[in-house]
Order: C-alpha cells, then structure tokens, then sequence
C-alpha cells in the first residue's frame, strides 16, 4: 500500500514548501529517536517521518508521488518538466550530491544518518526552496535562494547547475555561462570524472542565446 506522505506531516494536498518545512520541523520534535532513547518505534516513525519530507519538499519527486493517486487519463496528460532530466552521470550521483556535498554532517557519515539531521542541513533546505521556486517558475526569488545555496555549497555540481539555468531564463546569460563552466569543471575534476553531458549542452544552448528550458 501506497504511503501516504501528506498524512505522516499532517499536511494538505495542496501545501506549500515552507508548510512542508514548517511540519517537518514540529513533528520531528515529536518524534525523534534521540528524545526516545533510540526507541525502534520512534526510529521507524521518524524514518517515515524523513521520506516524507524528502518526497514532498522536492517538486519533481512530488510531482510524480501525485501522479500516483490520479487517474488513468490525468497520468497519461500530465508531463514532467524537462529541467527533471539527471544532471551528473547518474541518478543516484544527482541524489548524493544534492544530499552530501557542502551539507553539514558528523564523521563517518551514513545516508541514513545524514536523514536523522536534516533539520541541521540549512544548505539544503535553502536549495530545495530554490529548486521548488524554480518549478514554479518564480525564477527572480529562485535565484536568492540558489545564490546563497551555492555560497554555501560552492563545490556543488547540482546547485550551481539550477543557478544556471535559473540566470539563463532571467537572460542573464553571461553569468549562467559562467556557472554552468564552474559546474563542468568540478566535474571534471572529480575521482572518477562526472563527464556532465546534460550541463554541456545546456551550456551549448545558452551559448546560441536560446534558454535551454
């Protein structure tokens, strides 16, 4: 059976991010492990707890969640956006990045663990802000937020790849040339090397003066 993830934060269907944050925030107080000597009914609860905040604060895997308790006909003329296409060389190398990379994590690290502290993880909250504005094609506030993810995250290949494409759509081509170089070049430097096909063509199309969205 289908989870449902709007139900574990007490949310609306219709709920906005910074409702999603806000139950996120109260309900892991509620619930964590660590107020409950690492009860395993709390580990599982507060795990449930964690998908759900990661499913619906990001606008791609919302996107498609929702899709699931539609119709037939709504799945079949609903599309995803083309900016939902894998940005590294993988999917999993998108999830990790985005979830790892610049984000504030005790040693020895674990996914699981770094879940346990999203709360902590202000870089990423302030990219999934951005990322969920950029969807929503409020591209001038998306851009405060990408800047100031990147600022803090300065080596992360997906967070500099939404600034891009938020500064390309503004037409503020000059700069998004710019990041979206920075972006190849951290892949590139990367043990193995992330050959980024997706940001190069999205440079290519940026270069013709065509945003690539």
């Amino acid at each position: 059976m289908l989870a449902d993830y709007y139900s574990i934060l007490r949310m609306e269907h219709d709920c906005s991010f910074a409702d999603i944050k806000r139950a996120y925030f109260k309900r892991s107080k509620e619930c964590h492990p660590d107020l409950y000597r690492n009860s395993p009914v709390k580990t599982e609860e507060f795990k449930q707890l964690v998908e759900a905040f990661d499913i619906l604060s990001d606008f791609s895997k919302r996107q498609r969640y929702d899709l699931k308790f539609k119709s037939e006909e709504e799945r079949l003329s609903a599309g995803i956006t083309p900016c939902d296409e894998i940005i590294m060389d993988s999917q999993s190398d998108d999830v990790l990045e985005e979830l790892i990379v610049g984000n504030e994590r005790p040693g020895n690290t674990t996914l699981a663990r770094l879940f346990m502290d999203l709360e902590k993880t202000e870089v990423l909250m302030t990219f999934r802000e951005g990322k969920n504005l950029f969807f929503c094609k409020r591209y001038r506030q998306a851009k405060s937020f990408l800047i100031n993810a990147v600022t803090m995250s300065p080596h992360n290949i997906v967070y500099r790849v939404y600034l891009a494409r938020a500064l390309a759509v503004l037409r503020e081509c000059k700069l998004a040339k710019y990041h979206y170089r920075k972006a190849l070049a951290t892949g590139h430097s990367r043990e193995p090397s992330q050959q980024l096909k997706r940001v190069s063509y999205e440079l290519d199309m940026v270069n013709r003066k065509h945003h690539p969205f």
